[in-house]
């Protein structure tokens, strides 16, 4: 098994959270932009779609990536365990992070689409529904992959509590025989 250590997987999570803060400002810049028209598209549906997909990405891939990072952190620190399943980790960051670019950028664009229609040209809720339909399987599929990448994670955890109780009774069994 491949190991990883759980300083340097803190480290990646930390990295990812300042990269998404920095995207997260990034997607606000067009805001500022008259032409694209943002603040009024959100007063309408389809359009909020845009500020959930901002909220959701707040949430999830900044707080979420932190929330990580601090947990694995606490892990480390309070059962000592250094490293942990190499496979697990990367995975299970590639398969939170894939997914929540992936999930946003999809429900912005939907939302963009759908709050230019409704906004502009007054085209009715079930032409609009059909326009951005085809957004949505996406958008549930890559929130299923990042659920199954927070229960990587999660394993992963359970892994590292688990190592921690083996290597504890192995050192205890170790001090009984001496």
């Amino acid at each position: 098994m491949a190991l990883i250590r759980l300083d340097k997987l803190v480290r990646y999570f930390v990295y990812l959270t300042i990269f998404n803060v920095f995207a997260a400002v990034a997607f606000t810049t067009p805001v500022i932009i008259p032409q694209l028209a943002f603040p009024l598209k959100l007063t309408i549906w389809p359009g909020t779609w845009m500020f959930i997909a901002y909220f959701v990405f707040l949430i999830v891939g900044v707080l979420g990536t932190l929330g990580w990072a601090v947990l694995l952190d606490l892990i480390r620190r309070i059962t000592g365990v250094e490293s942990c399943d190499r496979f697990l980790a990367i995975t299970s960051i590639v398969l939170v992070e894939v997914p929540v670019y992936t999930q946003t950028s999809l429900m912005f664009t939907a939302g963009y689409i759908g709050g230019t229609y409704a906004f502009a040209t007054q085209v009715g809720s079930s032409l609009i529904t059909y326009i951005i339909g085809p957004l949505v399987i996406p958008i549930g599929v890559s929130i299923f992959i990042y659920l199954v990448g927070t229960l990587l994670g999660l394993m992963n955890v359970v892994f590292i509590l688990s190592d921690r109780r083996s290597s504890a009774a192995t050192s205890a069994s170790i001090a009984a025989e001496s």
